[in-house]
C-alpha cells in the first residue's frame, strides 16, 4: 500500500483544511500509472486497511474516489497557506514506487495552488531525513512518500500510522481519538464490533488525514524450474526451498 504522509508539526499540514486538500487531489489510478506502469500488477484501494482483508472499507474514503481539484483548491485557500513552498521527500533511487509518485505529488500539488521543492536523496537518506522534526526550511520537511506491506496495515492493532502524538509513526499526527478506536476495536469481543470500530478508524483517519493511500499492487516474483517448495510469504525466506 502506497502512503503519502503529511508532517502534521508545521504549516501548512498541521492545518486540518490543507491535509483535506491532499485527500481531494489524491488519483490513485494516475499514480499507479505512473508509480507502478503494468496494470494486472496494481488496483485502487480506498481503505487505510489492505484490500481483500477483513478490515476494507471505503467509508469516508469519498473524497479520494471523486479526486476533485476545485474542491481541493478552495481548501488550500480556506487553510490560510502563505505561499512557503512544500518541501517533498524524493526518493530518487527507487523508480519504481517512490521516484515517480514524487513527481505525480508535485504535479497535483502545484495544481491547487501550492509552491512544491522536491528535495531529492537516496533511500538511506530519506530514512534519516525524515526523523527530524524542524521546520521545512531548517532541514526538515512537508511530505514523504512510502510504502507497506499488506501485512502491515490489515487489521488496528499492527497499523502504526494510525498512532498518535509524538512517538508516533514519523510524520506525528495528533489524533487521540484514533488511540481509543485501536484499544476499543482490540477490546471488542466479536467480529461483527471490530468491523464497526474498524469502521469508524478508517472515518477520523482519513477525515484527519493520518496519511493518504495512493493505492496498492503487487510485487511479481519468478523462480527458476528447478526451485520448489517456495514458502508463501512477504518477504524473501530461504528454508525448506529445495533446487532439483
Amino acid at each position: 500500500q502506497g502512503w503519502l504522509r503529511p508532517n502534521w508539526l508545521h504549516p501548512p499540514f498541521n492545518n486540518k483544511k490543507a491535509r483535506q486538500a491532499l485527500i481531494h487531489m489524491m488519483d490513485q489510478v494516475t499514480y499507479l500509472h505512473w508509480a507502478i506502469g503494468q496494470a494486472e500488477y496494481y488496483r485502487p484501494c480506498y481503505s487505510v486497511f489492505a484490500c481483500g482483508g477483513p478490515y476494507a472499507t471505503t467509508i469516508g474514503a469519498e473524497p479520494m474516489m471523486e479526486h476533485n481539484l476545485s474542491k481541493a483548491r478552495q481548501l488550500v485557500q480556506e487553510s490560510g497557506y502563505d505561499g512557503r513552498p512544500i518541501v517533498v521527500l524524493h526518493v530518487t533511487d527507487i523508480p519504481v514506487f517512490l521516484n515517480a509518485a514524487a513527481i505525480v505529488t508535485r504535479q497535483r500539488l502545484e495544481s491547487i495552488g501550492f509552491k512544491v521543492v522536491l528535495r531529492g536523496m537516496d533511500w538511506s537518506t530519506m530514512l534519516v531525513a525524515r526523523t527530524r522534526k524542524e521546520a521545512p526550511d531548517k532541514g526538515g520537511w512537508n511530505l514523504f512518500h512510502t510504502w507497506l506491506q499488506g501485512t502491515d496495515v490489515v487489521n488496528p492493532a499492527v497499523h502504526f500510522g494510525l498512532a498518535s502524538g509524538q512517538r508516533g509513526w514519523y510524520g506525528w499526527p495528533g489524533v487521540p481519538q484514533l488511540e481509543k478506536f485501536v484499544t476499543d476495536w482490540a477490546r471488542a469481543t466479536d467480529q461483527t464490533e471490530r468491523k464497526l470500530r474498524a469502521d469508524e478508524i478508517q472515518k477520523v483517519a482519513l477525515s484527519e488525514v493520518a496519511y493518504v493511500p495512493w493505492g496498492e499492487w503487487f510485487q511479481p516474483t519468478a523462480f527458476r524450474k528447478n526451485v520448489r517448495d517456495v514458502l508463501k510469504f512477504n518477504a524473501p525466506i530461504f528454508w525448506n526451498v529445495k533446487v532439483t
